[in-house]
């Protein structure tokens, strides 16, 4: 295109050195909110998504999110090296930290001790995963009792934004407990005991944000960042530096303002 051949190895060392370079964590004048979440990638050397590519988001006071934490690993932990360069932006911040999760304890354990958040389990993906719980069940897909239980979940998790009145608030969320308790007992008879376990899990969590008056979302915005990372990602198998390196880059660009 420019008039002179250019090698592939002469880019992938390009890539690697300005990835190498590139530094991700919170920015104290941004909102006290953000959410994370992974993604299988694969490896080569280990068979299907070997790897676990680990994404944290902050949202934007001008709206979407930017990058602040960027790591691959295990599946169901390690997740310290996400948040490790954001600890003091944690601590500055004069409210407590939103943290919005799809459920892995595993991100709670490695912030536990240093800072303190509030947990905002994910509503979006409060419905999407049932169903993999109730095919774990071997509840038939599309019956009534499957579409019962998601259709429910998608109500409930369903929260009007900007709710003020405290009594308001203190109502929505009786009247949502007790849906999910409606939900859950004909779990418990008919022995749906994932899907049951499940819900009773994510209850705790589902409402913190209304409850302290914040906006509980109900759409995951790093499910859309997942989605340009696996448009990259998902086209071959990579050494773990090399996905997670072009994965710096193209996050950047799109995120971060970064140009190269």
């Amino acid at each position: 295109m420019f008039g002179w051949a250019v090698d592939k190895m002469t880019v992938w060392g390009a890539v690697q050195k300005t990835a190498s370079e590139l530094e991700f964590k919170l920015d104290g004048n941004e909102f006290p909110c953000g959410e994370a979440d992974g993604t299988g990638v694969g490896i080569t050397g280990i068979a299907k998504r070997g790897k676990e590519l680990k994404v944290f988001v902050q949202y934007k006071k001008s709206g979407g999110v930017r990058v602040a934490g960027l790591d691959i690993g295990n599946y169901n932990g390690a997740w310290d090296n996400l948040f490790k360069k954001s600890i003091e932006v944690f601590r500055g911040f004069r409210k407590e930290f939103i943290l919005i999760t799809d459920g892995d304890t595993s991100i709670l354990d490695s912030l536990k001790g240093k800072v303190k958040v509030i947990i905002q389990r994910c509503l979006w993906h409060i419905p999407y995963q049932a169903k993999y719980v109730l095919w774990q069940d071997q509840v038939k897909h599309k019956s009534s009792e499957w579409l019962y239980v998601v259709s429910e979940l998608m109500e409930i998790s369903a929260i009007r934004p900007f709710v003020d009145c405290k009594k308001t608030i203190e109502a929505i969320i009786e009247s949502k407990k007790k849906r999910l308790e409606e939900v859950m007992e004909p779990c418990r008879r008919k022995e749906y005991k994932h899907t049951a376990a499940y819900i009773e899990n994510a209850e705790p969590y589902m409402f913190t944000a209304i409850e302290r008056r914040l906006n509980g979302r109900t759409t995951s915005k790093v499910e859309r960042l997942m989605r340009t990372v696996n448009m990259r990602a998902n086209v071959s198998k990579w050494s773990k530096a090399g996905v997670l390196n072009v994965t710096k880059i193209r996050l950047a660009y799109y995120y971060n303002g970064f140009d190269a």
